[in-house]
């Protein structure tokens, strides 16, 4: 994982720390097979599986544009949720239908102007966390960090900063198709690209925020 938003400051037990959203994790020794170059525990891609509860996990990260434009979607479709959107279709239908009765009464602009705040209202989710993130990555020098986790805490560096956390700061895991996001509030949100985390790690991860008493959510 990486950082969120690519660098996004985040408050946690009134303490305010600095974050970066996404990456691109690297693990293992083939380079051909796994584009990314990373360790884990100083171990190679093939670790004992018996050991995953156990050993610390570290991965180096490579950020791209890319990955921060799927994050951030992915965060965005889920936060607004399929209802919102329903509602959206719903008003829509009953304006279309109003109008072509030719009605005209103060139930048209009700529906027009939830309309218009309801698809402005997530534009702006949008635009704002995806600006953000914008504006941290390219902060950073190297689009690069350093990820390790153990048993009591994970830490992420890059050349911004480093910020160690609790496994219990993290609230919910949402594991979309290509990132994983760790969530501190509705909010906040660090991005783990998947495309290069071992699944001994992936395992580890989602152990550890089980136990911390996070939400998993596939």
């Amino acid at each position: 994982m990486v950082y969120d938003h690519l660098v996004t400051d985040v408050l946690v037990n009134g303490q305010l720390v600095a974050f970066n959203p996404f990456g691109l994790v690297n693990w293992g020794h083939d380079n051909a097979t796994y584009p990314c170059a990373a360790a884990e525990g100083g171990h190679g891609p093939v670790d004992e599986l018996g050991s995953v509860a156990t050993m610390s996990h570290e991965t180096t990260l490579i950020y791209s544009e890319s990955l921060l434009r799927q994050a951030v979607f992915g965060f965005w479709r889920r936060s607004v949720g399929v209802g919102f959107f329903v509602a959206l279709l719903i008003a829509a239908l009953g304006l279309v239908v109003l109008v072509a009765l030719g009605q005209s009464s103060w139930i048209i602009g009700g529906l027009a102007a939830v309309l218009v705040v309801g698809i402005a209202f997530t534009i702006v989710i949008y635009v704002v966390h995806y600006r953000r993130s914008l504006h941290k990555f390219r902060q950073m020098g190297q689009p690069r960090a350093v990820f390790r986790a153990d048993e009591s805490s994970f830490t992420m560096s890059s050349d911004i900063g480093t910020t160690t956390l609790q496994w219990s700061a993290v609230k919910e895991l949402w594991q979309l198709p290509s990132v994983w996001l760790f969530l501190y509030s509705k909010a906040q949100f660090s991005t783990l690209p998947l495309a290069c985390l071992s699944p001994e790690t992936q395992a580890y991860i989602v152990q550890r925020i089980r136990e911390s008493g996070g939400k998993v959510d596939g």
